[in-house]
């Protein structure tokens, strides 16, 4: 009985050191971004992996991450993500008041940007036109703040 308990720990053994380990299929999203008019207030980045929300309703963000700004530039990173589809919404804002200021017809006063920088007329850009991918380890993109 013993005999057989050894060599099943022995299989068991030489086994596992065959396996390899699988890829998590996560990676991370390094988002450089620049053109801020000035280094007031904060940068708000929502990362949404559906449209439902995009770009402006932070509540449907998949995850939302705040920072300072420096020289007119910031950069986030969200990492432990998984595999798929994405696109950024970003606020400047710059007033610390959590949310997008517009004026009395609803033109934005602070500075915005979206993930592959589309050139939008008449309202926000949409999920689509600012998706990308993540299927590395690693993504880094560029946002240009833009203000109206």
């Amino acid at each position: 009985m013993s005999r057989i308990i050894f060599s099943l720990i022995l299989i068991i053994g030489f086994a596992s050191m065959g396996v390899s380990q699988t890829p998590t299929n996560k990676g991370g999203i390094t988002i450089k971004l620049i053109r801020f008019r000035n280094d007031k207030g904060q940068t708000c980045v929502s990362l949404f992996n559906n449209p439902k929300g995009f770009p402006g309703k932070h509540e449907y963000a998949y995850k939302i991450m705040r920072c300072g700004i420096k020289g007119k530039q910031a950069i986030i990173e969200f990492t432990d993500l998984p595999y798929g589809t994405y696109a950024v919404g970003v606020l400047h804002d710059e007033n610390l008041n959590n949310k997008m200021d517009t004026n009395i017809i609803g033109i934005p006063k602070e500075g915005f940007g979206t993930s592959n920088n589309p050139k939008s007329f008449m309202g926000p850009p949409s999920f689509e036109s600012a998706a990308f991918e993540l299927n590395s380890t690693n993504k880094t993109i560029e946002i240009n703040i833009k203000y109206l």
